[in-house]
């Protein structure tokens, strides 16, 4: 394989036999994105993503030619992290409902509320419970994620919604809403973070050759 190859192919059937594979596993349906993985030694695997090709898939390298993040529409919008030689998506990301970038790190929405911030393929830092109706209008403007937290409001008349204005500083990770946007920096705490290890998990059984 050379540098500008990729170690993937996506297919447009599941193949019907394990010929020649170590493994076919993951959504083998009509309502799946078979991928075919070719590891470094030259041994092929293939995983069927919840999705419809149709509806679009995205597969951005996070690392080294080896680590994937998959990007499929489906019900729960999971997303997926693949380490291409351990034959396991090793994380899968729900509800994910916007994906941006900002150097070597995805940033993405969460319809639950949250912001998770992909720093390595096993380095995830997850930002929670914001608010409780969406995160809005997003984008990131010279390192700082904008945008507006959104949360019902009991109001009979006018928007059902009250807004507010966030920053997140993707360097600091130090987050204001509202009137801190007014106030200086240093006078902000630092986001609550929940820091994930990401470990290679074997989620399905995988059957091999003789």
């Amino acid at each position: 394989m050379t540098e500008k190859e990729k170690p993937y192919k996506v297919l447009k059937y599941p193949p019907a036999y394990l010929d020649g594979y170590l493994a076919i596993n993951g959504c083998l349906s009509e309502y799946c994105i078979p991928i075919e993985f070719y590891k470094e030694n030259g041994e092929k695997w293939v995983y069927g993503f919840q999705g419809e090709i149709e509806k679009g898939i995205e597969i951005i390298d996070l690392k080294d030619n080896r680590y994937f993040f998959i990007s499929t529409k489906n019900e729960l919008n999971t997303n997926y992290i693949v380490d291409v030689e351990t034959i396991n998506p090793i994380k899968e990301i729900d509800y994910v409902s916007e994906i941006l970038k900002y150097k070597n790190k995805l940033i993405l929405i969460l319809s639950s509320n949250s912001i998770a911030i992909v720093n390595e393929p096993n380095d995830i830092e997850y930002i929670e419970s914001l608010c409780w109706d969406g995160i809005r209008n997003n984008r990131i403007e010279n390192g700082i994620l904008k945008g507006q937290l959104y949360d019902w409001s009991n109001r009979d008349y006018g928007d059902k919604y009250n807004k507010t204005n966030y920053e997140l500083d993707l360097e600091t990770l130090i987050i204001k809403k509202g009137k801190d946007l007014l106030q200086k920096s240093d006078s902000i705490k630092k986001a609550e973070i929940k820091k994930t290890k990401v470990e290679n998990r074997k989620w399905w059984e995988l059957w091999k050759t003789e």
